[in-house]
């Protein structure tokens, strides 16, 4: 197909975006002549992903032209309310007569034949407005949680009267991992974090790998990790994001990643941890990175960096107030959990009790 700034909107996957109900506009368009050759699309129409997000359904609100990686459902019935019809699309028992409907049980495509076979329940309109009204009172209260959990930032408001002081000062311990990666395997004796574990305030262990104990044994000789030390990404992708050691068993780690321990008297760790986080404690050390073609942290580096250093005990106030707002963030989390299993209640109710606790199962 050819681009032309004018000519007609070219829908292909990439204009959906995860989460949205609508596609509104495109990032491309086709000429007349192409749209010709395509299948045309207008507002209101579904269109069903065979690609990402297998199944997954969106509501055109624009007139186009739709990629191959589309599948066209047009409502031709008055008897069908569009955001029921949505929400039913996007249900996991329709997802789930999707999978069964593919070829050999494997999911590659969507087609025509695999959505003919599926059935969906068709309630009277006023019972499907109804359930829309309540499914969207629910979206209301995970999209304002939603909003919360994805803009908060911790924050540090800087008092320019607080003192510098250099890391290696402050810190008791500046180490990082070993710089000899050992065998490591999906599963074994010891964990063994890099720093596609450290997250911004939090480990992620949905995907870490194991050392044998005498490999561990010779590496945290080295680098003894310490619940509630400080885990600072000094090169890599993840390069000046920190996160507190929250684990009560003892990991070796890999060079990417540095344990810093504050001195109790001049540094709370929890203090260092979220200012590091902030974009002020992320531009004072990225500042300092060095390397060509790997640019990384070295440990002299981080140590002969300053940080604003208020009094301990503005530290742990700092700290409490940062933890409280986390606790809502956290709340607001469980919150979007709690409601998004409502949405899933309330459309198994359509379908009948047993048949949604069935396809839940």
């Amino acid at each position: 197909m050819t681009d032309s700034p004018d000519g007609v909107n070219w829908i292909k996957i990439g204009d959906a975006a995860i989460g949205s109900k609508y596609i509104r506009s495109t990032k491309g368009r086709i000429t007349e002549a192409g749209a010709a050759k395509s299948r045309r699309v207008k507002p209101g129409d579904f269109i069903l992903s065979n690609s990402m997000s297998f199944g997954r359904p969106y509501i055109v609100a624009i007139d186009g032209c739709i990629h191959d990686g589309w599948l066209l459902l047009r409502i031709t019935s008055d008897r069908i309310d569009q955001d029921f019809l949505y929400h039913i699309l996007g249900s996991k028992l329709v997802s789930s007569q999707f999978v069964r409907a593919a070829t050999g049980g494997v999911v590659n495509n969507l087609n025509s034949a695999v959505v003919r076979r599926v059935t969906i329940p068709l309630p009277p309109l006023e019972v499907q407005r109804e359930i829309v009204a309540e499914i969207e009172g629910y979206q209301k209260v995970i999209d304002g949680a939603r909003a919360v959990v994805e803009n908060y930032r911790p924050h540090i408001a800087i008092d320019p009267e607080w003192p510098l002081i250099r890391l290696g000062d402050a810190c008791e311990l500046i180490m990082d991992g070993t710089h000899f990666s050992p065998k490591n395997t999906e599963q074994g004796e010891r964990l063994y974090l890099t720093s596609k574990n450290v997250r911004e305030n939090h480990l992620d262990l949905s995907n870490v790998s194991y050392i044998s104990e005498a490999d561990h044994e010779s590496i945290y000789a080295r680098c003894p990790v310490q619940k509630g030390d400080v885990l600072y990404v000094k090169d890599g992708a993840n390069t000046g994001l920190a996160a507190i050691n929250t684990l009560d068993e003892e990991f070796s780690l890999l060079s990417s990643v540095a344990v810093l321990r504050g001195k109790s008297s001049y540094l709370d760790n929890r203090f260092l941890c979220f200012f590091l986080n902030t974009p002020d404690g992320r531009s004072r050390l990225l500042s300092m990175m060095s390397g060509v073609a790997i640019r990384r942290l070295t440990l002299t580096k981080i140590n002969q960096a300053q940080i604003p250093s208020p009094p301990i005990h503005d530290q742990k106030s700092i700290v409490q107030e940062i933890e409280s707002e986390r606790a809502v963030v956290k709340a607001n989390r469980e919150l979007i959990e709690r409601f998004e299993k409502k949405i899933q209640a309330a459309v198994g109710r359509v379908w009948g009790e047993e048949k949604f606790t069935q396809a839940e199962n």
